[in-house]
């Protein structure tokens, strides 16, 4: 309930009237219809219709902001996940991490690495495996990935999976994407087939 009805007694400063009151994104809006001074029953029904109104519109704001975030979140979701796809269902291009802790102190250094990253689940079983772009090499860890996948999967030939491999510039995005998020990657980690890119 966005309206509120005081009544003789009601408020602790003597308000008679209607508020209404209603956070609108990050604000918080309300406005006093003051009754205190009232002697006509039009001027309450009056300012009732106008508190009904304004709650009216106020509410339809908060829904409209309310919707919009919700749609911005599912497209940076969305974005998210599409960024990552490589074209086969349980491979993702990614940057690992890795953090290890350096010896005395508090500070946790990151690793990160590009990876093909491979997941899903058979009969109930997960799997999981990750294959270094950097030290396998681009062409090479995609076949493994596939092979891997096709493996768990079942799947007898695959070519036409390793047919699907990504641009390996696809990494570039992914990297500017990753920095945006506020991750501290250095263009040294980008895939060695893209050398020129990396200065």
């Amino acid at each position: 309930m966005s309206i509120y009805e005081y009544k003789t007694g009601d408020h602790k400063a003597g308000f008679i009237g209607f508020r209404v009151a209603v956070k609108v994104g990050d604000k918080y809006k309300q406005k006093y219809f003051n009754l205190r001074k009232a002697t006509k029953k039009s001027e309450f029904v009056e300012a009732e219709k106008a508190a009904k109104k304004l709650n009216t519109e106020w509410n339809f704001e908060r829904k409209l902001i309310s919707d919009q975030k919700k749609l911005e979140c599912t497209e940076t979701k969305n974005y998210a996940s599409s960024i990552y796809n490589t074209g086969v269902l349980g491979i993702k291009m990614k940057y690992s991490t890795n953090s290890k802790k350096k010896v005395g102190r508090k500070k946790q250094k990151k690793y990160y690495a590009p990876v093909f990253m491979v997941s899903g689940s058979t009969n109930n079983k997960k799997f999981f495996k990750r294959y270094n772009i950097l030290t396998q090499g681009y062409d090479w860890a995609w076949m493994k990935a596939v092979q891997f996948y096709a493996k768990e999967k079942g799947i007898k030939h695959f070519s036409h999976l390793l047919e699907r491999k990504p641009p390996v510039e696809k990494f570039i995005v992914i990297h500017r994407y990753v920095c945006g998020q506020g991750h501290d990657i250095p263009l040294s980690k980008l895939p060695n087939e893209l050398a020129e890119h990396k200065a």
